[in-house]
């Protein structure tokens, strides 16, 4: 684990500061036991080989599982049922021919599945294991709970709180993409856009290989700042709780040659007088080190300075980088969710504000990172120019 400050000085007239924590786990991984609910949406619009490549992908979900696996099966249209209790894996077969009762009917009580998942979910818990509930889903509830944020709430809280993690998968050429994608945020998982239904099996698969091979889990950060000067404006890529002095984000499994990076954005409330410091924590289990816990804790210090020469000779190029890429990402995610709302004038000018932050950066030319995220935004605002005219 590596931390940095924007700058390890803070001079006049600078109202933020910016941290940037980069975690890259190790190239080994070991198998670890699963504790997983597949969530599956069987109301009336997955009809057809929605259902049928569904299916499939349960099936090859249950060949891949071990008698040490624990498994439950849930469906939902306008009720939610437990079409498999959760319980080891023995008898694939049987478990299999659960699966003929999945047909289409109904609305989507999306938020019944998630619930009932979540429940078959903690029932086996175990710390030791991977708690995961695989959502499926065209991301378009109309019974139960179909406010977006109350749905991220409900999934963010388990996560947090009970340990339980959700990765969703989006079905369909007219799916709920910001949903999905969002729920999978909230619930520290993973996201998968399924356009056709044969990519169903492929991208399960891919989920499932990611989970059986683990290098740490139950891995968790702890930033504690100077809330005395001050406060938490944004934290990008990972949903964090702030209570005091402390930031919380939880990574929940953290897999082989992975890499996770987080910034931090910080407003400067009231200037200190003296020297303060930034403290991370980062808390896991190891997998291949017989489960053992380790803490490891870096300390960044950050000094006031009334010369102005100082913070120009200091700033750290790495995070600049970063937050340029971080806040034009930011813009292009809320142009899209514009884009989906039809508020095309909004989307234009977030994308142009985006392609500014990185235009006017020092290193815009010289950034592979900055100069992809420029091509990307651009390709995007020449596209919807193009269907906006269509």
């Amino acid at each position: 684990m590596t931390t940095q400050l924007d700058n390890t000085y803070l001079c006049p007239n600078k109202q933020e500061a910016y941290l940037y924590v980069d975690l890259k786990s190790c190239a080994k991984g070991q198998r670890v036991p699963l504790n997983i609910s597949v969530v599956f949406d069987r109301s009336g619009s997955m009809e057809g080989d929605r259902i049928y490549y569904g299916k499939k992908a349960i099936e090859y979900l249950i060949d891949q599982l071990q008698p040490d696996d624990i498994m439950s099966i849930v469906i939902y249209d306008h009720e939610a049922m437990v079409l498999h209790g959760a319980e080891p894996v023995k008898d694939k077969a049987a478990l299999k021919r659960k699966l003929e009762h999945i047909h289409p009917r109904g609305a989507t009580n999306l938020s019944a599945g998630l619930e009932l998942g979540i429940a078959e979910v903690r029932s086996k818990y175990d710390r030791s294991k991977i708690n995961r509930v695989l959502l499926f889903s065209d991301g378009h509830p109309n019974e139960g709970v179909t406010d977006p944020y109350i749905l991220e709430r409900i999934v963010s809280g388990y996560a947090q709180r009970d340990d339980v993690s959700v990765s969703t998968f989006g079905v369909g050429h007219e799916f709920n993409e910001y949903l999905m994608h969002d729920l999978a945020e909230a619930g520290a998982g993973n996201y998968y856009y399924i356009q056709q239904p044969t990519d169903i099996i492929n991208d399960f698969g891919s989920e499932i290989t990611t989970l059986m091979t683990v290098a740490a889990q139950s891995t968790k950060f702890t930033i504690q700042f100077p809330s005395d000067n001050f406060t938490v404006n944004k934290v990008y890529g990972y949903p964090y709780r702030v209570m005091d002095n402390k930031i919380y984000i939880d990574l929940k499994e953290v897999h082989p040659g992975e890499t996770n990076g987080i910034l931090i954005k910080f407003l400067v409330d009231m200037p200190p007088t003296a020297p303060v410091n930034f403290v991370t924590s980062l808390t896991y289990v190891s997998s291949i080190q017989q489960h053992k816990v380790f803490t490891i804790e870096n300390t960044n210090t950050l000094t006031p300075s009334a010369n102005n020469d100082d913070c120009t000779a200091h700033y750290d190029e790495n995070v600049l980088d970063k937050m340029v890429y971080y806040s034009s990402h930011y813009l292009m995610e809320s142009a899209v969710k514009d884009v989906e709302n039809d508020n095309i004038p909004s989307a234009k000018k977030k994308l142009a504000q985006g392609k500014q932050i990185i235009a006017t950066s020092p290193n815009s030319q010289s950034s592979p990172l900055l100069n992809s995220q420029y091509q990307a935004i651009n390709d995007y605002e020449t596209n919807l120019s193009t269907w906006h005219t269509k």
